[in-house]
């Protein structure tokens, strides 16, 4: 693990909702436990300690249903995901690459150049290129970083998606600036806007 991996104090489970349950997918158990929701501590130079707490979404191993290439009634009910808010489809490629590589990519952050994917949400995504053969694919992970409402010095970093980049960045977010994940988490604490 790189040296500017965080430190990580796992706490008490953080928020109930966010383990998921037991998913089998073509006869297959999948743990989805590396998408346990986690907290670390991080010093961003305003006197104290903030602890971040990490969500992960479902769409890290589903996709939409609009992005199927069978007809929505050729979907097996089998592979849809309904986790009471929206119904998804299972994807294996999402699933594995999540289990390689997301924590990972994660817990490196600090070591990270991360791009501004959309300015009016605003969201981020860094890169992962995934392949040892000397190819490229591109593995993006977007996210959001918020400051906490309810808890003191806590700030909540929701791993919104995480799949192959089929064509790459956009020409925008390719030519976006990039910023160091410690500058964009004080930025977002202090209630800064993050320009692209």
């Amino acid at each position: 693990m790189s040296q500017h991996a965080l430190q990580v104090a796992i706490d008490e489970p953080p928020e109930h909702t966010h383990r998921f349950g037991d998913i089998s997918f073509g006869g297959v158990r999948w743990d989805l436990s590396h998408l346990d929701s986690f907290t670390f501590k991080t010093d961003l130079g305003l006197g104290t300690d903030i602890t971040v707490l990490v969500l992960f979404s479902c769409h890290c191993f589903t996709h939409s249903l609009r992005w199927d290439k069978r007809p929505q009634g050729l979907i097996p009910v089998r592979e849809i995901y309904d986790d009471g808010k929206e119904r998804r489809v299972l994807d294996a490629q999402r699933y594995e690459l999540s289990r390689r590589f997301l924590r990972e990519v994660v817990m490196t952050m600090p070591s990270r150049r991360i791009v501004v994917a959309d300015d009016r949400q605003p969201n981020f995504v860094t890169v992962e290129n995934v392949n040892t053969d000397g190819t490229t694919s591109l593995y993006a992970i977007f996210f959001e970083a918020r400051k906490d409402k309810s808890r003191k010095h806590r700030m909540v970093l929701r791993i919104q998606s995480a799949y192959l980049l089929d064509d790459g960045l956009t020409k925008r977010q390719a030519s976006a600036r990039r910023i160091g994940f410690t500058t964009l988490l004080r930025a977002t604490y202090l209630g800064k806007k993050i320009r692209p």
